[in-house]
């Protein structure tokens, strides 16, 4: 005898309990936030974009890398934010400073907040149109996304991670709707604002043979260089090259990376850029499947990456989403959400788990350990170019 149709609807009942669970983590992350903006409504990475953008609207935008005018500008800051170290200095491409500029006309605080709902806006974007599934299932990934602490990093901090993972589902989104082009300078944006996280989506995509996005990613990313250069000039560009060294000299820079298990050196570069081959060789194989290879590009970067913080890791919510679409088995859908554990074992400061999870999905996504066959959503999806 069948179940009438409002029970077979339901959804099954571990699924329920974790909707809960990650609806109650979400609830905690976003009440953290709200307390920590209400004890102290000024955060060290904002407070730096902030101080950058300053200092370009008001000396040139060749200062915006400058140690000495950003710790000048940074006086003015309450104690214990005055100050800018190489745990703290800007590095990010301008775009970021450009587009925080506009925030500068208003009280930090308040500019801090408007900032934080932009990124939350477009973590929700992106979730809208790159998230498979609907109704009950697809609600319970982005509260599962948003309890998952690198995210509260991510906004507490105000780094643009999750308007770079807008920028690559919408890469991905133009992709399938075989906009090419647009989808390149999607990508572009996403690079300039954080090349080390994406670097190797571009070249996935034209080892999987889509080389109209690769050639479109390359003449907007060259285009946008050639204006950083011409803005900041010999002398801002000096003093970007100057604060990435200066950056650098921190080791937990590169704390979530090989580094910490082999030291920054030989062994550790020899075992990123083996992973960012493998990533490439996944786009290769699973070419028939846009999203695997955006998904095998986004991994590859950040196994490749030798400058990496825990927030950067929350790319890899995009590349789960991504790969469900694939309807992959079980077994893997388990792996992906062991993810998500070895994602708040970052903020615990313990980046081994994540190391070796990268590297296996690197290794499933090499074995195929994915269906073919695609997932329905709420937001209908063309086939790949």
């Amino acid at each position: 005898m069948s179940q009438p149709a409002s029970q077979s609807a339901r959804p099954p009942l571990w699924l329920a309990a974790a909707a809960v669970v990650a609806a109650w983590g979400a609830v905690y992350d976003v009440g953290v936030w709200f307390i920590q903006f209400a004890r102290q409504p000024v955060h060290p990475d904002f407070r730096i974009f902030y101080v950058a953008a300053e200092a370009g609207l008001r000396h040139g935008w060749a200062s915006i890398y400058d140690v000495a005018t950003l710790r000048s500008l940074s006086k003015s800051l309450p104690p214990g934010q005055d100050y800018i170290t190489s745990a703290l200095p800007f590095i990010h491409p301008p775009l970021l400073a450009w587009l925080i500029a506009p925030l500068t006309a208003l009280p930090l605080a308040v500019a801090y907040a408007i900032w934080c709902a932009i990124l939350l806006a477009a973590l929700i974007w992106a979730w809208y149109i790159a998230a498979p599934y609907s109704g009950f299932r697809k609600v319970a990934l982005l509260l599962l996304a948003v309890a998952i602490w690198p995210v509260l990093d991510a906004f507490y901090f105000g780094q643009p991670s999750t308007l770079q993972l807008a920028l690559l589902a919408a890469s991905w989104w133009l992709c399938t709707r075989e906009r090419p082009l647009a989808a390149g300078a999607a990508l572009a944006f996403a690079t300039a604002l954080k090349p080390h996280t994406v670097i190797l989506v571009p070249l996935a995509l034209a080892a999987s043979g889509r080389f109209r996005p690769a050639f479109s990613w390359a003449v907007v990313a060259s285009l946008q260089a050639a204006v950083f250069a011409f803005v900041l000039g010999p002398a801002g560009l000096n003093n970007w090259w100057l604060a990435l060294v200066y950056g650098q000299t921190d080791p937990g820079q590169s704390l979530y990376t090989m580094a910490y298990l082999f030291g920054s050196g030989p062994v550790s570069y020899a075992l990123e850029a083996l992973q960012g081959a493998a990533a490439l060789v996944v786009a290769r194989r699973r070419r028939d499947d846009v999203s695997v290879v955006f998904a095998g590009g986004i991994v590859g970067s950040l196994a490749f990456a030798f400058h990496l913080h825990q927030y950067d890791y929350i790319e890899l919510i995009l590349a789960a989403w991504l790969v469900l679409r694939s309807a992959p088995p079980l077994w893997h859908r388990i792996f992906l959400l062991a993810g998500a554990a070895t994602l708040l074992a970052l903020d615990l400061g313990q980046p081994i788990p994540q190391l070796t999870w990268d590297l296996g999905w690197l290794v499933i996504l090499w074995a195929g350990g994915y269906a073919r066959r695609t997932e329905p959503s709420s937001v209908r999806v063309q086939p790949g170019l």
